[in-house]
Parts: structure tokens; C-alpha cells; sequence
């Protein structure tokens, strides 16, 4: 899952359509039809007195898993009737939240975010193979960790059912 991410944020079409200054957010997998799917969302993130502001989602795209090449969702946010009450001057949050408060280094909190999308993969791989996925506990209690508060509330705008299934905020 990480290395597909990487892969399309290194692509053609992310440098024409997606802005630089965005970062790829926590990804969603969802059925779409027959076709096991990942949802990638953008936020800009900035470097403001000796913290980092994390400014609301602004877009996603969605692929079917594996294949970057065929594009089945744009969404730009700000353009969404849903999404227009949300000011994207203000931060919606800020790094690092509570939750991480015993993430002292950044090579920790890069081996967190390691083994959630260890778990993507899992999960993911039990799908394709119509199994149970047996690490949902596990993967729901790192992703709680993980995620910003801030930006809770707008994940579950993207897909509740995903969001709010593995990440109980």
C-alpha cells in the first residue's frame, strides 16, 4: 500500500493535477463495483512557530488497488457543497496531537506509520483472498493513534463506513 502511494506521488498525472505543496493523507479501501479500490486524500501541512499546522483535506483521488493508471475519482473539496462551510486558511489541526505524546523521535513515528500500512496491506490481501481479516483490533488501535483529531471529522465525510470503523475517535 505505502509503495503504491509512493508510486503515484511520484507520478505524471500528481505533479499536473494534485498541488506540490499537498501530502497524501490516510488512505480508505472500499469495493467499488467488483473492483477492490484505495481512496488517497491531500492536505497542505506547514511550519509555524516550532509546530506544523495541518490545514483541512482538500482532495482525494481513488484507483482501483494496483492500478494507478485508471483514475475512477477526482474531488476537489472546496468545490463541494459539503465541504464549503470549512474555512482552509485555519489549521485543522497540528502535528504531533496528544495521542503521540510517547513518539519522541521521528524514525518511531515513521515505524508507526510502517506497520498501519503493514496492516493496509493485510487487510487488503484478506479481501482479495474473501478471509476474515483477523488484525481489525490492531490496526483500528494504531490508527486511532495516528490520526488527527482535527481531521477526523472530515475522513468520515470521504467514507464513514471506512474511517469510522478502523479509527475510534
Amino acid at each position: 500500500m505505502y509503495q503504491f502511494i509512493s508510486d503515484f506521488n511520484h507520478s505524471s498525472f500528481r505533479r499536473k493535477v494534485i498541488p506540490q505543496e499537498l501530502v497524501s493523507g490516510w488512505p480508505c479501501i472500499q469495493k467499488i463495483g467488483r473492483a477492490l479500490c484505495i481512496t488517497i486524500p491531500y492536505y497542505a501541512r506547514r511550519a509555524e512557530q516550532g509546530r506544523i499546522e495541518l490545514f483541512p483535506l482538500y482532495c482525494s483521488v481513488t484507483f482501483p488497488l494496483g492500478n494507478q493508471d485508471r483514475l475512477l475519482d477526482f474531488t476537489t473539496y472546496p468545490h463541494q457543497k459539503e465541504w464549503r462551510e470549512i474555512d482552509y486558511t485555519k489549521p485543522a489541526g497540528y502535528f504531533k496531537h496528544s495521542a503521540l505524546a510517547d513518539v519522541k523521535t521521528k524514525a518511531q513515528y515513521q515505524e508507526l506509520c510502517g506497520q498501519l500500512y503493514g496492516y493496509y496491506d493485510q487487510m487488503a490481501a484478506a479481501i482479495t483472498r474473501n478471509e476474515p481479516f483477523e488484525q481489525e483490533d490492531q490496526m483500528a488501535a494504531l490508527f486511532t493513534k495516528l490520526m488527527e483529531p482535527g481531521h477526523y471529522p472530515q475522513y468520515l465525510r470521504i467514507n464513514k463506513k471506512f474511517y469510522s470503523y478502523f479509527c475510534r475517535l
